[in-house]
């Protein structure tokens, strides 16, 4: 009864949605009219080293008022910031002028990625899709050390993304300035004559203890929605293809006594990583037999007295690609991090993916073989000991316009004639303007 109850709820946000359908889109038309960017294309690609001298940083830049979204909203923020948009056929190019009254008090660091956000920075978040599901943030403080997430929203931020752009900042009397080169394989987004993204700019001054952005970021709209539209002119998909091969040797040596070596067990191990780009919007990838051994290292974390399992981000290449889709309404700041946690796939020795964007629907299915509970016992005898454990992933989105989607999701696993199948579905929309509302059920 008590599911029934919640899919009666689902079907009739839907009806609801669709009758607020028009006061949905007024708004969201109104506050977009005047925000669209024309970025200019070039034939000479910037030097990304800092220093805005190079010719097409002359042009006049985009010079709005930020506005505060952080600690309060609606203030101007007291140091003007002016950027410049650029791209070319292999990448999208931002500048930044963040003046400053006080430059001897920015505050900066050299230090790991991600770990800038406590300095000031400057930064943009893209929407390169234009469906006002996903963004990538990408951010710098004023020596070019880089942060950056996966937006989304569904789940927000996520910091586990690591992504393959260039930055690089100097301070200077009037304050500091950066430059940012995103690589057009990087990202994805749908190739055609007239490219639509919608772009969002952020700054923070630490000292002050003050975010701001342009286009303002108003309490209860979502961010998303608040997005500058940006178009690009006749932008087309590079070549997407990527070989990612492994070789492993090692060797252990065991001493029978003091003076001599034992015997010695070798072993080696060979792998291959495929991604490619089907389209500028969907990729595939394919692993066989992968080797993980160049990822970073979990950090530690203290497993006494817990009431929950220990949670690790996922940091593995092949299942990094289209992460975003696999977000799932839950709880804010529950005990369920996540619906799909891909760390359970602990190793495989093979897994296929598809993952993208078509029209308005978002798509990921995921199959992937584990030999991990098949694996030898040290001292016992497993009784599964050469059986695989197969996992199958499908997530798809279909957006409703703004931020608002319905989805479904499946996760099932099949291990030594055993199996556990979840089927799940989420729905949000946001509605009069600044009402916000999501369900899920699994």
């Amino acid at each position: 009864m008590k599911r029934e109850f919640l899919f009666f709820l689902i079907i009739a946000q839907v009806f609801l949605y669709q009758s607020l359908e028009g006061v949905i889109f007024y708004a969201e038309q109104e506050i977009e009219s005047d925000k669209i960017l024309m970025p200019v294309r070039v034939s000479v690609p910037p030097k990304i080293d800092g220093s805005l001298d190079d010719e097409v940083w002359q042009s006049p830049p985009l010079a709005k008022e930020f506005i505060s979204y952080f600690p309060l909203y609606g203030e101007v923020l007291a140091q003007k910031t002016v950027v410049w948009l650029a791209y070319d056929s292999k990448n999208l190019y931002f500048a930044f002028k963040c003046y400053d009254t006080e430059p001897d008090k920015i505050k900066t660091s050299i230090t790991k990625r991600d770990n800038m956000f406590s300095d000031d920075w400057v930064g943009l978040s893209l929407d390169s899709m234009g469906n006002k599901q996903s963004a990538y943030d990408l951010c710098v403080n004023s020596n070019g050390i880089q942060g950056d997430n996966m937006r989304s929203a569904v789940g927000g931020e996520d910091v586990s993304p690591d992504f393959v752009w260039y930055s690089a900042g100097e301070l200077t009397d009037e304050g500091y300035q950066a430059e940012i080169s995103i690589p057009l394989k990087s990202i994805r987004f749908k190739s055609g004559q007239e490219v639509k993204m919608g772009i969002l700019f952020w700054r923070r001054i630490s000292r002050l203890g003050i975010s701001g952005s342009w286009a303002d970021i108003k309490p209860g709209y979502g961010l998303f929605n608040m997005q500058a539209s940006v178009i690009y002119r006749d932008l087309k998909s590079p070549l997407n293809l990527e070989l990612l091969p492994s070789f492993t040797y090692g060797r252990n040596d065991t001493r029978e006594n003091p003076d001599s070596w034992g015997k010695t067990e070798t072993f080696n191990d060979i792998g291959m990583g495929i991604k490619y780009g089907i389209t500028s919007s969907v990729t595939a990838d394919l692993t066989l037999n992968p080797d993980f051994s160049q990822v970073e290292s979990d950090a530690f974390q203290v497993e006494v007295n817990r009431r929950y399992p220990i949670f690790y981000t996922e940091k593995r290449p092949f299942f990094m690609e289209g992460v975003d889709i696999l977000y799932f309404a839950l709880i804010p700041h529950g005990n369920m991090f996540t619906a799909v946690h891909t760390r359970r796939i602990v190793d495989p020795n093979w897994g296929a993916k598809l993952t993208g964007t078509l029209g308005k629907t978002s798509f990921g299915i995921l199959a992937a073989g584990d030999q991990w509970p098949g694996l030898a016992w040290d001292g016992e005898v497993n009784p599964f000991e050469g059986k695989t454990a197969h996992f199958t992933i499908a997530r798809g989105k279909y957006s409703l316009g703004g931020e608002n989607y319905i989805g479904g999701l499946y996760s099932g696993r099949e291990f030594a004639g055993g199996y556990n199948r979840v089927v799940g579905g989420d729905v949000m929309y946001r509605f009069l303007k600044n009402h916000h509302t999501s369900i899920s059920l699994m």
